[in-house]
């Protein structure tokens, strides 16, 4: 019981932790946006991710470099979300799709109201296609915590 709630405690603290980060990243005007991501661009990271993952658009490295940022950031939600959710319905022995649902939901209503939070934001823009990109990341940090459960078993107590 009390390594339940140790991990119920250290996942919604990671949660909430993302969901932040996420609102910070948001609130920064385009100006420091763009500044962000140019520096991430042209960091070596920045050029080996361009290298290994799939074009997105025709818009350019920064263009893609930035939408594969959201997918990083709502995957990160959704894997801490989905343990959270887990280890709150406590049904630990079986795939737990109560709490892909519940944190599916959860990064989707953040999306929606992240999206609406940078229309207030000068140099930034609200759009509902990043909305998408977001549940595309949640859906691969979902995928990431089922393929995680199946390798370690399904009983982790």
């Amino acid at each position: 019981m009390v390594r339940n709630r140790f991990r119920l405690s250290f996942y919604g603290f990671l949660t909430l932790s993302v969901m932040l980060m996420i609102f910070l990243m948001s609130a920064q005007d385009g100006t420091e946006s763009g500044n962000l991501s140019d520096w991430l661009l042209n960091s070596s990271f920045g050029q080996l991710l361009i290298r290994i993952l799939p074009k997105l658009s025709d818009a350019g490295s920064g263009f893609d470099l930035r939408k594969y940022a959201h997918m990083a950031e709502y995957a990160l939600l959704a894997f801490s979300s989905v343990n959270f959710f887990a280890e709150l319905i406590l049904d630990l022995r079986i795939l737990p799709i109560r709490s892909v649902f519940c944190s599916l939901m959860l990064s989707f209503l953040y999306a929606c109201s992240d999206e609406f939070h940078q229309t207030f934001v000068p140099g930034r823009a609200g759009q509902f296609t990043d909305v998408l990109i977001d549940m595309a990341g949640a859906l691969i940090g979902i995928t990431v915590f089922i393929l995680f459960r199946l390798l370690i078993g399904k009983d982790t107590k």
